[in-house]
C-alpha cells in the first residue's frame, strides 16, 4: 500500500478595513454567476461570529470572477475570518476562502509593526581570554 499525501496551494485573501472592496476568487463551480445575487459569509475566527453580506459588484474575465461589496466596514485590522461564497438562491457553496485584514501595505508588512524597536548598541568592543 502506497503512502501519498494530497498537496494543496491555498492563497489568502489580504482586505483592508475599507468599507468597498473587491476581491477575486475562481468559483468551484464554473456558472454564469451574472444572474444571481451572491452571498459573502464572513466568520470571525477568533470570536466565532458570522457576518452576511451581499456581492454589490461582479465581473468575470477568463474564469476569474472578481466580487465586491461597498458595506465591508465590519472588518476588523490584524483579523482572521473565512469567507464562504453562495448562490443565494440555492444555497451552495461555490468558493472558500481565508482572509487577513490589514491596513499595511503587503510589501512592507510586518506582524512586529509598531511593537518591536531593534535596541541600538554604540559599543563594537569585545573581551578575549
Amino acid at each position: 500500500m502506497q503512502n501519498s499525501k494530497i498537496l494543496r496551494y491555498t492563497n489568502m485573501i489580504i482586505l483592508t478595513t475599507s468599507a468597498t472592496q473587491t476581491f477575486p476568487i475562481i468559483p468551484i463551480n464554473q456558472t454564469d454567476i451574472s444572474g444571481n445575487d451572491i452571498r459573502l459569509e464572513f466568520t470571525n475566527e477568533t470570536t466565532k461570529n458570522v457576518t452576511t453580506k451581499t456581492a454589490t459588484t461582479r465581473t468575470s474575465v477568463n474564469d476569474i470572477y472578481t466580487l465586491g461589496s461597498t458595506d465591508l466596514s465590519f472588518l476588523k485590522e490584524n483579523t482572521f475570518y473565512v469567507l464562504k461564497v453562495y448562490f443565494n438562491v440555492s444555497g451552495v457553496v461555490i468558493y472558500k476562502d481565508r482572509i487577513f485584514c490589514t491596513n499595511q501595505t503587503q510589501g512592507s508588512y510586518s506582524i512586529n509593526n509598531g511593537q518591536y524597536v531593534t535596541p541600538t548598541i554604540d559599543n563594537n568592543s569585545y573581551i578575549t581570554i
